[in-house]
């Protein structure tokens, strides 16, 4: 039932396509959007039913740390992101189902309400870096699962989506 995605060359290879050097995002790579949110939001221009954020505009939505173990790393983890719960706000989300997206399509279904109050966060920094695409960014779905054993279960792992690019609210 878990679908896990492989990171595969090829996807890697789109990652490191604009890179600069030492591993600096071009000009081009750095206005591209981090996240596209769309569906049913209330939109910032009533001409459009998206909302597109940069790393530097998701991060000023506010953000928090979260330290957590992850069943894809060793050991704990620095986590540096946006709530769930403020993206859903500032974006308006009137529905109850989030659809997140991966840079390489894969999917998951995620209850709103559900990844809220398990205290969801869109991680944009791991051990205060840029998270990179072959390290499962620039976005990464995390959830506190050292401080609430409870979390470290199927779904909430399935809902873990990394290399995150848009998510479509129903």
């Amino acid at each position: 039932m878990l679908r896990r995605r492989a990171v595969n060359g090829g996807l890697i290879g789109l990652g490191w396509g604009g890179m600069g050097l030492a591993g600096r995002p071009s000009h081009a790579e750095s206005e591209r959007p981090a996240l596209v949110v769309s569906g049913r939001i209330g939109a910032a221009d009533p001409n459009s039913t998206e909302r597109r954020f940069s790393l530097a505009a998701l991060e000023a939505l506010g953000t928090r740390e979260l330290v957590t173990v992850t069943p894809w790393t060793r050991g704990p983890q620095r986590f540096t992101g946006v709530p769930l719960q403020r993206l859903l706000e500032a974006v308006q989300a009137q529905g109850g189902e989030l659809l997140a997206v991966a840079l390489n399509d894969y999917r998951a279904v995620i209850p709103a309400a559900e990844a809220v109050k398990a205290d969801g966060l869109l991680a944009t920094r791991m051990d205060g870096q840029p998270i990179r695409i072959r390290d499962f960014g620039p976005l990464w779905m995390v959830f506190p699962w050292s401080d609430r054993p409870e979390l470290s279960r199927p779904a909430l792992h399935y809902y873990a989506v990394w290399q995150l690019a848009r998510i479509e609210v129903r």
